[in-house]
This record gives structure tokens, C-alpha cells and sequence, in this order.
């Protein structure tokens, strides 16, 4: 590797500071060069992504490299960490492994959700975690009726329905009741949320599967979420086509732990239940 780009997200708390110290440092071994994260594609030939935020700015990166498939860090400055593994020292001890191929990277699959509007022009977006699509009037139910590969599914009354990929399945999936996915997996999961029926529940499709949504008649409006950063509004008769996008996500995982016991600490599986004295 010889060029590396370096994503800052300028909302984060001292992502600034840690961009002005980290970027003479790498520059002094590749060549580098620095951006703010936007929603605008990112013109670059670097050959490793380097994102200074968390993970939901791992998810803007996703989308800033409009499917070019380059091998991204993540140093984390945020909460979770789970797609962030690293710190910025972590990097720097392993710059070396890094940049020579020896650390392990995990390709996760990523969808496409194409939005096409009953009249006007459609719009296609990059997914790494999910799309969601809910009511557009808050606090009312919504009725969205699903295809799966053209045949029709059933029509779910609800908050909404969620399709995501198992990078995604440990995010609001999760929260949705969906199942958990090994990091790894080519699959895709969708979830009713809140359904209005005890007999829906997820399910787990295959990759190469096309899921269409469109609104019912039960109301006018609804949006589509991207990965809980992009929201394109919805009118009646209006779908949302998810399938397999054509490229998929590289992140460069830290090594220690693995995914599985990183999920376990991150999510504080395993701890016995909190008791009051005396109880």
C-alpha cells in the first residue's frame, strides 16, 4: 500500500486533534492525504481508508466510496467501537502489518436500495447496516406490502419494516428482535418492526434475493432510512427495491478479540444480574 486516505469526521470530539498528529506520522511512511467526511462520493486512488469517528462514520465512509472496494480502518472515537477496532495507537503499533496485508479483513456484504417514486426519478443508495421504511406521520401505523423475488410476501402493519445486512443485524436489527448474523455471512434478514400480528416474524433470506416494499393505502406518506443517516421521503405507491449491491465492504479488523467475543463484551453477555444489598 502507498497511498492512504484519512477520513475525519469533524463532529466528533478531538477528531481534529488526532488528524493533525496521526497525519504527519503516516505521511512520513506513504503518501498521504486527509478529508472531511460529507455525503458526496470521495475521488481517491488510496489504497487503504483510514475513517477517525466511529461506527456510524464508518457508515458515511461506506457510502463516500461508492462500492470502490479499498481495505478501511476504523479508530474509534465514539461509543460502541464495534466496526471501529482500532485505536490510534492500535494502528500505529500495527501500521506496518497493515499496510503489508498481514491483518485480517472481513468482507461484509452490502445492499443496494433503489427508492423509485411512482412519478419522478429514481434514486439508488449504498447500505452496509440497513434499511428501514416507516411511517412518515409519527405515532401512526403503517401498512407496507412486501415482495420477495416478485412474489408477493404480505403486507405488514406496523412502525415499520427493516432489511438488513449482518453487519447490520447487531444494530437496530437487534433492538427489532431480529436474529444476530456471523459478520461473514452472505444473507440478508428482514424484520417487521412492531408488527401488528403475533405470527410475523423475521426472516433470513438469501443474498442474492430482491426485496420490494411499497406503501399501502393505510397512509399517504413514508420514508426510507439508510442506515439511519439518509431518509428519502415516500409517497403512496412509491417502492423500495433492496438487493445485493455489486461491491462489497472491507474492514480491517484489530485481531484481538475475535467478532464473536467482541460482541460478547460490547453487549456485557455473560455478567450476573445487579442485586440491591440486602435482597
Amino acid at each position: 500500500m502507498k497511498r492512504v486516505l484519512i477520513l475525519v469526521n469533524p463532529k466528533k470530539r478531538g477528531a481534529r486533534e488526532v488528524a493533525e498528529s496521526l497525519c504527519p506520522w503516516v505521511e512520513n511512511r506513504v503518501t498521504a492525504e486527509t478529508a472531511d467526511l460529507s455525503d458526496a462520493p470521495v475521488q481517491t486512488e488510496a489504497d487503504l481508508v483510514v475513517v477517525l469517528g466511529g461506527d456510524g462514520s464508518i457508515l458515511q465512509a461506506a457510502r463516500m466510496l461508492a462500492g470502490r472496494e479499498v481495505p478501511v480502518v476504523g479508530i474509534n472515537l465514539g461509543k460502541l467501537g464495534y466496526l471501529a477496532e482500532f485505536t490510534a495507537e492500535d494502528f500505529c503499533e500495527k501500521f506496518d502489518d497493515i499496510t503489508a496485508g498481514r491483518m485480517p479483513i472481513s468482507r461484509r456484504l452490502m445492499l443496494s436500495a433503489r427508492c423509485e417514486p411512482a412519478d419522478g426519478e429514481a434514486s439508488e443508495h449504498l447500505v452496509l447496516n440497513d434499511v428501514q421504511v416507516a411511517g412518515g406521520q409519527p405515532n401512526r401505523m403503517v401498512g407496507i406490502a412486501a415482495a420477495i423475488d416478485g412474489e408477493a410476501l404480505t403486507v405488514y402493519y406496523g412502525d415499520g419494516v427493516l432489511v438488513s445486512t449482518p453487519t447490520g443485524s447487531t444494530a437496530y436489527c437487534m433492538a427489532a428482535g431480529g436474529p444476530l448474523l456471523a459478520p461473514g455471512l452472505e444473507a440478508m434478514v428482514l424484520v417487521p418492526i412492531c408488527p401488528h400480528s403475533l405470527t410475523h416474524r423475521p426472516i433470513v433470506l438469501p443474498p442474492e434475493t430482491e426485496v420490494v416494499l411499497e406503501l399501502s393505502d393505510l397512509q399517504d406518506e413514508a420514508i426510507c432510512v439508510v442506515d439511519g443517516q439518509v431518509q428519502v421521503g415516500l409517497t403512496r405507491g412509491d417502492r423500495v427495491r433492496i438487493r445485493r449491491a455489486d461491491a462489497s465492504f472491507l474492514l480491517v479488523q484489530n485481531g484481538r478479540p475475535g467478532a464473536f467475543a467482541t460482541l460478547s463484551r460490547k453487549l456485557h453477555w455473560g455478567h450476573p444480574p445487579k442485586y440491591e444489598r440486602g435482597s
